[in-house]
């Protein structure tokens, strides 16, 4: 079974710097076509995590000056994060429990990525599709 760590080993990993301002933040996510990006500080550490609904609801419907206004003062603080380790079933769970889109992923103290919740039903799709391919090949064999 995949790791998150498998996951987030295939894709680029995108952040944004503290202290940055939403609209530079902005473009470097729609540059990179990314829904969410981890705001970390200048020692690397995770402080937050700013998305596309933080843009809508704390941003565009509350007319926040973008070019003026700090990341850190919009993105989601006290952010869920999963271990490379865990399972993306396990995380899956968690997304859907909490409401998340998606999911940083660290090893040890270092973010090594973040899953959206696309990702994980892509990874759920794929091993569905393998478990029927291995039922059909046995229903086959053992007729």
């Amino acid at each position: 079974m995949k790791t998150l760590r498998d996951i987030c080993s295939d894709k680029p990993m995108f952040y944004a710097s503290s202290g940055s301002n939403i609209y530079n933040v902005v473009c470097e996510m729609a540059k990179n076509n990314v829904g969410a990006v981890p705001i970390l500080d200048d020692s690397g550490r995770l402080r937050g995590i700013f998305s596309e609904r933080d843009l809508m609801i704390k941003c565009v419907s509350k007319k926040v000056d973008v070019e003026k206004t700090k990341i850190d003062e919009v993105m989601t603080r006290g952010v869920i994060v999963m271990e490379a380790h865990d399972t993306f079933e396990d995380c899956l769970k968690i997304m859907r429990q909490e409401g998340i889109r998606h999911m940083p992923v660290r090893d040890g103290e270092s973010l090594i990525g973040v899953v959206s919740m696309r990702d994980l039903m892509q990874e759920e799709a794929e091993m569905q599709k393998q478990e029927i391919e291995n039922l059909n090949t046995f229903i086959y064999y053992y007729k």
